[in-house]
């Protein structure tokens, strides 16, 4: 097998594993162990994903599926604080909050994913006619196949461009969580606010912390201090700021995060808004859910309402910022 032969399957096993080109050390390095017969392929890929690198990508793609919101303590403790009521989202208050305005004629849903918000609104009655985009053609055929007959237009556009979308067109627009992950997100937010219908709303729900996660130090210190008084089993495990390495698997995660409430406020006017907080209990909770699912054990009621509560005063005393967010606006261009 010819030189350049060995060369092509490392750079393969490069772009597979860590998600890059290789750098001209590890090209030569593993090519010449190769060609050598010192290592075989396989070799090479379990080097690879035994290395510092390699762990690292594999344990943000783990821990991106369990966030600290799938348990139920801290779905209350979101609830309370963007409606005051711990058993109420702020999905299910508009209907008490803006009574005023709803139901909204002509909804339009940013990246829709599986379509679970427009779903929710039209069977709530909040909303009467939606239009809903999302990137993927692979959860627009899921949210169109769970839409059943409701009036819901399903289409293809980017958050980036949304070239599909009209100008003051929408009584009500709905973000759950994807403007953080907006490349030109001075942009959407103009467009966004040129959709609005004179005196119509946008609602948010969004992460607004450091970009990229890159938590500070003093952040960090804070973190490591309430997570010092947990019993070891409750700890987390894992690194409590990403490494920038893990953002080649999903490069706009938290691209921009920290400039969404800038943004927002310069498009809309603020109508109503609440800090959800997440400084401290959102990374010791990241990929460390499994210990705190049985919120009935008193163990573990104890802690997690420690943790809890110490991300809420911690928060309030301006020591950790803010990392999620729910607001409402009007917007300044229509």
């Amino acid at each position: 097998m010819g030189d350049e032969n060995f060369e092509s399957q490392v750079i393969k096993l490069y772009k597979e594993i860590l998600l890059r080109e290789p750098d001209k050390t590890g090209l030569y390095f593993f090519t010449s162990q190769l060609k050598s017969q010192k290592m075989n392929v396989e070799d090479v890929k379990n080097s690879l994903l035994n290395s510092e690198e390699g762990k690292t990508i594999q344990n943000f793609s783990h821990y991106s599926d369990k966030y600290w919101n799938e348990l139920s303590a801290v779905i209350q403790y979101k609830n309370k604080l963007s409606t005051d009521n711990e058993s109420l989202t702020w999905l299910d208050d508009l209907k008490n909050r803006f009574s005023n305005v709803i139901p909204f004629k002509k909804v339009l849903i940013v990246g829709c994913g599986n379509g679970w918000v427009e779903r929710q609104l039209f069977d709530s009655k909040i909303g009467l006619d939606f239009d809903a985009f999302d990137i993927s053609q692979k959860y627009i055929d899921e949210a169109a196949q769970l839409s059943g007959n409701r009036p819901i237009k399903y289409f293809i556009d980017n958050v980036n461009t949304m070239e599909k979308i009209s100008e003051e067109k929408y009584d009500a627009i709905f973000n759950y969580a994807v403007l953080h992950h907006t490349e030109n997100l001075d942009y959407a937010m103009k467009k966004l606010s040129k959709a609005l219908k004179p005196d119509g709303l946008m609602f948010n729900e969004e992460y607004v912390g450091p970009a990229r996660n890159q938590y500070s130090e003093e952040q960090l210190f804070y973190m490591f201090e309430v997570m010092s008084e947990l019993p070891e089993k409750f700890r987390n495990k894992h690194p409590l700021r990403p490494a920038l390495e893990n953002f080649r698997i999903e490069p706009t995660e938290a691209i921009h995060s920290d400039l969404v409430i800038p943004a927002f406020k310069k498009y809309f006017e603020t109508v109503f808004e609440r800090n959800m907080n997440g400084g401290i209990a959102y990374q010791i909770l990241w990929n460390n859910i499994e210990h705190f699912k049985n919120y009935d054990n008193p163990e573990v009621k104890k802690w997690l309402e420690f943790i809890l509560t110490k991300d809420d005063e911690l928060t309030k005393q301006g020591k950790v910022p803010v990392l999620f967010w729910y607001g409402v606006g009007k917007s300044k261009m229509t």
